[in-house]
């Protein structure tokens, strides 16, 4: 099987997703988005790894190693290391929702803040993701379509996902997502 569609990312988020520190992305869209809104193109999809928006400051400080301090925005080529599947979607429209899913992501609740607030009438989206690691890391050039605040970008030569190893057993990753669904449900709840 082969993947031709790739989802930036933060470089820092894909680490995270990489090593099953963090099992989701919060979405709302970019600048260059259809109708500036967040849309899912693909359910599998190479994650992109950017340093594009990427600070430091915005990662909890256990996690802003992640982020070296020769982050280079412009960079010749891009390596794949990891893709993800969708396997669920939610809505979340108030960041004290998310304060209560603080200890399952990298970001720091300013992160979390200053994405709920953008688009303010518009919800985020969660999404959740079990993540596979390529059996080989896979470099190719950056490509002039791939720059610039976009989700989306089209990879060729597809990228070869045989072989390739969920980061998580499905028993661990579906407990953590239970987890995660039952704090989302307790702040439904408290609403």
């Amino acid at each position: 099987m082969h993947l031709n569609i790739a989802l930036k990312e933060w470089s820092a988020t894909i680490d995270a997703l990489a090593s099953g520190d963090q099992l989701f992305l919060l979405r709302k869209g970019g600048i260059r988005e259809t109708n500036r809104h967040f849309e899912l193109a693909n359910g599998r999809f190479l994650l992109y790894p950017t340093r594009f928006h990427e600070v430091q400051a915005l990662l909890k400080p256990e996690f802003q190693h992640l982020i070296g301090p020769q982050s280079d925005v412009d960079q010749d080529s891009v390596t794949f290391k990891v893709w993800a599947e969708v396997v669920d979607v939610l809505s979340i429209d108030r960041a004290e929702h998310l304060k209560l899913l603080f200890d399952t992501h990298v970001w720091n609740e300013e992160f979390v803040a200053k994405r709920i607030a953008w688009k303010p009438r518009h919800a985020a989206s969660l999404i959740f993701l079990k993540t596979h690691v390529l059996s080989d890391p896979v470099s190719i050039p950056v490509e002039p379509h791939h720059k610039g605040c976009k989700s989306w970008v089209d990879i060729e030569p597809a990228v070869d996902i045989r072989g390739s190893v969920p980061v998580l057993e499905e028993s661990v990753w579906n407990e953590r997502v239970r987890e995660i669904k039952g704090l989302i449900q307790e702040m439904v709840t408290a609403r």
